[in-house]
């Protein structure tokens, strides 16, 4: 492997803390590709261990890993784009298809391979065996066809790489050619209004997908028409309120290189709601009117905080920056970006530059409090979580939690330690409210139906904190293979088991407020040290086995039926 691809290979193992023995080199190489792949398709999202190992579909001919990205979301699950499109109402997808090769060429049948299983895999009925993965995906895939009407864009997208050099001149190029025509021919009606493409990704290319993916989100625009505030707090560095051309806006939301809308909606809790919610109706009326002019009286606007601006004077270059307001604006914008004239639409835009946690948090809570968000749910997201990112600090040195997105960007924490919130909302939900079938679907719908449950005023921080806890201890079981990851899928579940099995006295929801549920954790918690751990995890997983459920099946995964069934099964073995 040549020498600058290897260390930028070797620091994400050390990153996400991945075993780095000789045996594991090309599994992880797998990992390291899907990884700067998907995060520069996907630059907002903070991708952890769980993402990159439900994009992998096992040993299936030619292909490593298999991607959706739907409506701006990376998706795992077939309820999840059940979810979101019942949720948006349309549907605009990509589809990605990565193969990795550790070894410093290319190779004909290697990227022929690669090409016909692309081609097989577009199929109603696939040719080819599937690994378990595999088929889940095209499940997802036929789904899609059956729902073509709702699908907007479909782009196909695929990567060959390997760690050597790509050269245009070679008939490796002709094979690749070849491949794109043949499943071009075999399947162009599919990429509605989209495109399919297949790129060679070399050691240099990598390099530079890893390089980006490792930089903040940058924003430039200019802003002309606009107010600068004064006499602002001490903590506000600067304030501005004004308007922008919707062809500045883009520069925005959009990502210039993929297309795509860019993820900045505050911490992901904020979903487009769909072309059929009430604001966004009214936004769309007046797009398709054409009444571009009175778009900036009729629209309460978008509001931006930003950690920095490096421009100066109109030029403005926004660092790691969020819209706390206008995600429905955004949208539906987007939505409309390549209507005629468009361009010339303003938006109303307010910024604020500010680095303080506090300020940040008042401003979020002030802009959204004529939205669809709650003012209890917004105090929740700001006030509660900011305690309990300051007990798991207390707690430990071995977890942290990232209750603001990319809070801990450029810190020294490995992947692997941190929680976000989309993972503290599922395992808590999963764990504590015993529904795990409902998050192992769309996280959205997950916050939607459960966001008056959670993250309450008078919650003990403590089950939060185990809820991130048992998700790291579980996963460095996974890494070191000491469970089968098999289980994976159903960890969710699992966890739900590890409680109720484990519990030093009986559980019920009104223990969340309770003093005795710190120690009810307390001692939870000992189960988890390394010398117990395995055997602890071992009774959740016999249960699973004893239930009889297909672990291997998803729409088994997001059943309640299955969430029952192993009650049922728990309740046999140990009451």
């Amino acid at each position: 492997m040549e020498r600058i691809i290897k260390g930028y290979f070797n620091k994400f193992i050390e990153e996400f803390e991945y075993e780095n023995e000789e045996s594991d080199v090309s599994v992880n190489f797998e990992k390291f590709c899907a990884y700067v792949i998907l995060k520069n398709a996907l630059p907002s999202l903070n991708f952890n261990e769980e993402d990159i190992n439900n994009v992998n579909v096992g040993k299936y001919k030619g292909i490593d890993s298999i991607c959706f990205i739907v409506n701006g979301k990376l998706i795992s699950y077939l309820q999840e784009v059940e979810d979101l499109l019942s949720l948006n109402g349309y549907l605009e997808v990509s589809l990605i298809f990565i193969q990795s090769k550790t070894s410093e060429k290319f190779g004909d049948s290697e990227i022929g391979n690669f090409g016909d299983t692309v081609k097989d895999f577009l199929e109603d009925n696939s040719s080819y065996p599937q690994t378990t993965e595999a088929r889940d995906y095209h499940e997802i895939l036929l789904f899609l066809y059956d729902h073509f009407a709702e699908v907007k864009v479909l782009n196909c997208v695929g990567y060959f790489c390997t760690t050597g050099k790509w050269d245009e001149s070679t008939t490796c190029q002709t094979t690749l050619q070849k491949k794109i025509t043949e499943i071009n021919s075999a399947h162009d009606t599919k990429f509605k209004n989209g495109y399919l493409k297949i790129s060679a990704l070399g050691s240099p290319e990598l390099q530079k997908l890893y390089e980006k993916a490792y930089s903040p989100i940058i924003a430039e625009f200019d802003f002309i028409n606009k107010i600068q505030l004064s006499d602002l707090p001490q903590k506000i560095n600067d304030a501005y309120y004004g308007s922008v051309p919707f062809s500045e806006y883009k520069k925005i939301i959009i990502d210039p290189e993929t297309g795509n809308l860019r993820n900045l909606f505050y911490d992901n809790v904020r979903d487009d709601l769909g072309e059929k919610n009430p604001v966004n109706v009214e936004i769309s009326k007046t797009l398709d009117k054409g009444e571009f002019s009175t778009f900036v009286l009729l629209n309460n606007g978008v509001t931006i905080i930003a950690a920095e601006n490096k421009g100066g004077g109109n030029k403005f270059i926004l660092d790691n920056f969020q819209i706390v307001n206008g995600c429905q604006t955004s949208n539906v914008l987007y939505r409309h970006k390549d209507d005629e004239n468009i361009d010339n639409l303003r938006v109303p835009i307010k910024l604020i530059i500010t680095n303080d946690e506090d300020i940040k948090d008042k401003i979020i809570v002030a802009t959204n409090k004529q939205t669809e968000i709650k003012e209890e749910q917004l105090m929740a997201l700001s006030t509660f979580q900011k305690g309990l990112e300051k007990f798991y600090e207390s707690m430990s040195d071995e977890i942290h939690y990232e209750r603001r997105l990319n809070q801990f960007f450029g810190s020294n924490y490995k992947k692997k330690s941190i929680i976000g919130l989309r993972e503290q909302i599922k395992s808590f939900v999963a764990i504590f409210l015993e529904e795990p079938h409902l998050v192992s679907g769309y996280f959205g719908r997950t916050f939607r139906e459960k966001k008056d449950y959670i993250f309450l005023e008078k919650h003990k921080y403590d089950p939060y904190y185990f809820s991130g806890l048992i998700q790291y201890k579980f996963k460095e079981l996974l890494n070191k293979k000491e469970i089968d990851r098999k289980y994976n899928k159903a960890r969710y579940h699992v966890f739900m088991l590890f409680r109720k099995i484990h519990e030093p006295f009986e559980f019920n929801t009104s223990l969340l407020q309770q003093k005795k549920m710190s120690d009810y954790i307390e001692e939870l918690s000992k189960l988890l040290d390394v010398s117990i751990i395995k055997t602890s995890f071992v009774k959740a997983l016999e249960v699973v086995d004893k239930s009889g459920i297909d672990i291997d099946n998803q729409k088994e995964i997001y059943k309640k039926s299955t969430t029952n069934t192993l009650l049922d099964t728990y309740k046999e073995t140990y009451k």
